[in-house]
């Protein structure tokens, strides 16, 4: 059972010069969480979601792969104008986002009808759910993906949302590379919110490079991930009264970080000392230890792209 294992007032602060944004790389991204799923998917107990997840993350990875093809280009379309004095350049609202999106969405739509055994138990069911919503109006799409984008995931089907995020991610990440990379030379202070999109993190990811012990946070939309110090909440920034959770050890590869000022928590996944972790899909893998902690009176303060079960606010 999960127990107290640091107050993080004791962690050292970091002082030296860093890396304040790591711009992703999306077909390393999409690649490495696909190999992830496919290994823990016989031990996570839900082996028919996760060859679902499998399924979809890999053909995110296709069209972040074949960015050279015409057809996949058409899904991008021209590279919008970003302005990067903004907070936040790719937040919704900050540029022309358009439609394009939606040819992403009938990629992977298509993706998955191909790759679904007629004979799987559950295949009637999402096929039926991917033809309805490959069907749906272009203007009710645009409705549910802004809905989306502002944190508002109750105001969409809940049978819609991960294929629409998962669309949205591939559209979002394809361009956020460049703006990631525009903007790391900017100064940064405490961030919530992801500083190239606004969106929530999905956890912690503690790396073993550029420096030991390092604390990024890893965006849940664009996949940028973004610096933020240890022994402070991730959420309100308070360092007072936060504390690190384990199950049984104090050196486990997946912790929790809660703070008793905004009772937010957040997932620090400890890539220094399980490489092999992968930030989405072991914060989903780990669902029992937020259970604990959710039943201690805390609430979290980040989004899994893969389950996207709570509203958050912007």
């Amino acid at each position: 059972m999960s127990t107290v294992i640091l107050d993080a007032e004791k962690i050292p602060a970091q002082k030296l010069e860093i890396k304040t944004l790591i711009p992703a790389d999306p077909k390393v991204v999409y690649q490495q969480r696909a190999a992830r799923l496919a290994a823990l998917a016989e031990e996570s107990g839900l082996p028919d979601y996760f060859n679902l997840l499998e399924k979809l993350v890999s053909a995110q990875a296709r069209l972040a792969f074949e960015t050279d093809s015409l057809a996949i280009k058409s899904c991008f379309g021209l590279k919008p104008t970003f302005d990067l004095t903004l907070s936040q350049p790719m937040a919704e609202g900050h540029f022309e986002w358009g439609t394009y999106w939606q040819s992403v969405l009938l990629e992977l739509v298509s993706d998955l009808l191909s790759s679904t055994q007629p004979t799987a138990e559950n295949a009637p069911e999402l096929c039926t759910v991917l033809r309805a919503l490959a069907t749906t109006e272009s203007v009710t799409l645009q409705q549910f993906a802004r809905a989306m984008l502002l944190g508002h995931f109750t105001e969409v089907p809940a049978k819609y949302t991960l294929f629409i995020w998962a669309a949205l991610s591939v559209y979002w990440s394809h361009w956020a590379t460049d703006v990631a990379a525009a903007i790391a030379t900017k100064g940064e202070s405490h961030k919530t919110l992801c500083p190239v999109c606004g969106s929530h993190p999905v956890a912690s990811v503690i790396k073993e490079q550029p420096r030991a012990g390092l604390r990024y946070l890893h965006c849940s939309l664009c996949e940028t991930e973004w610096h933020q110090i240890r022994a402070e909440c991730t959420s309100c920034g308070e360092d007072k009264g936060v504390l690190l959770w384990a199950e049984t050890d104090t050196k486990a590869a997946v912790r929790i970080e809660s703070c008793d000022t905004c009772k937010g928590y957040t997932k620090m996944l400890f890539t220094d000392i399980d490489s092999g972790l992968e930030v989405v899909v072991d914060d989903l893998a780990s669902l029992i230890m937020d259970q604990y902690v959710v039943k201690q009176g805390y609430q979290a303060t980040t989004v899994n792209p893969l389950l996207l079960a709570h509203e958050q606010q912007s």
